[in-house]
C-alpha cells in the first residue's frame, strides 16, 4: 500500500492528494490548517510558526506550496539549470522529508495500537470479571434454586404430617364432641328428674295442706259447710266435687287420691333409663 501524506495537525489528519504546505522543519499541512495558522501568507512584523512543533519560521521560503500531481512541464523544468550537486541535495532533502513523514506516521499509527491494545487489555480484563462474576451469581442462584427445592420437598412433606394431624385431631374432637353431648343431654336429664320430683313434691305438699283444709271446712256449722268451697287451684273447679279426692255428698272428707310415693319414684326410674340411653349416632 503506497504511502499517503496527511495533515500534521492532529485534530485534522486529512489526507494530502492535490497539493500541499511544507515547512523547513518537515512537517506537511492541509490549506485549510495553513489558513488557520497563518502560514501561507506573511504579515509585517509577524513571525510564523510551526503548528506541529512551534518552530520558527521567518524565512519566506520557510513555508512553500507544493503541488503533489505535477505536470510533466513542470518536472522537466523545476531542477533544470541545477548542478547535479544541487540536484542531489534537493532530492536528499525531499527524501529526508518523506522518509521523516514516513517514520512520523509509522509512530502515530503505533501509538493509536499501543492505546487501542490497551482499551482492548482493559476492556477484555472488564469482560474477565464480568464473565467471572456472572458465573459466580449463576453458580450462586443454582445452588439457591437447589436449596429452595429441598426446603420445598420439607415444607410438602411437613404439610402432608400436619394435614394428618389436623385429620386425627379433627376425628378425635368429633368424638370428644359426642361424648360431650351425650354428657350434656345425661345432665338435661337429670335436671328434668329433680324438676320433676320437685313438682311431685310439691303437688303432695299442696294436697296435704288442702286436705287439712277440708278437714276445717267440715267441723263449721251445717249452714257454712253447705257453701261451697272455693277452688284450691285455677284448675280445680265445681267438678271438684266429683273429684275422687274431694269432699263426699254427705260431707264426708275423702281426700284426695294419691299415689303411692314409691310407685311414683318406680315411673321416674323408667324414665331416667329411657333417657339415658340415647340412639348411637353413626
Amino acid at each position: 500500500m503506497e504511502f499517503v501524506l496527511r495533515c500534521n495537525v492532529l485534530k485534522c489528519r486529512k489526507e494530502l492528494n492535490v497539493s500541499a504546505i511544507v515547512t523547513t522543519c518537515s512537517h506537511v499541512f492541509c490549506s485549510d490548517c495553513a489558513n488557520q495558522c497563518q502560514l501561507s501568507g506573511q504579515r509585517d512584523g509577524q513571525q510564523r510558526t510551526c503548528p506541529a512543533c512551534d518552530a520558527q519560521l521567518p524565512n519566506h521560503d520557510d513555508v512553500a506550496v507544493t503541488d503533489l500531481n505535477p505536470t510533466e512541464d513542470y518536472k522537466t523544468s523545476v531542477l533544470s539549470g541545477l548542478g547535479p550537486n544541487i540536484i542531489m541535495e534537493c532530492a536528499g532533502r525531499a527524501l529526508s522529508f518523506w522518509a521523516y513523514q514516513s517514520t512520523t506516521e509509522i509512530v502515530y499509527q503505533e501509538y493509536l495500537a499501543k492505546n487501542l491494545t490497551d482499551k482492548f487489555s482493559t476492556l477484555n480484563a472488564q469482560m474477565d470479571k464480568v464473565i467471572h462474576d456472572a458465573n459466580s451469581e449463576i453458580s450462586n442462584l443454582r445452588n439457591k434454586i437447589q436449596n429452595m427445592q429441598v426446603d420445598q420437598d420439607t415444607l410438602r412433606r411437613r404439610n402432608k404430617e400436619l394435614a394428618q394431624a389436623f385429620r386425627e385431631k379433627s376425628k378425635k374432637q368429633m368424638q370428644t364432641q359426642e361424648l360431650y353431648d351425650k354428657l350434656k343431654r345425661r345432665s338435661l336429664l337429670g335436671q328434668v328428674q329433680d324438676a320433676a320430683s320437685d313438682a311431685v313434691d310439691h303437688t303432695v305438699q299442696a294436697s296435704v295442706i288442702s286436705s287439712r283444709f277440708v278437714d276445717r271446712v267440715g267441723n263449721q256449722p251445717q249452714n257454712q259447710a253447705q257453701r261451697p268451697t272455693p277452688p284450691l287451684f285455677q284448675h280445680q273447679s265445681a267438678s271438684s266435687m266429683q273429684h275422687p279426692g274431694g269432699v263426699g255428698v254427705g260431707g264426708t272428707n275423702v281426700g284426695p287420691q294419691i299415689d303411692h310415693p314409691r310407685r311414683v319414684e318406680n315411673a321416674w326410674a323408667g324414665f331416667s333409663s329411657q333417657g339415658s340411653n340415647p340412639r348411637k349416632t353413626k
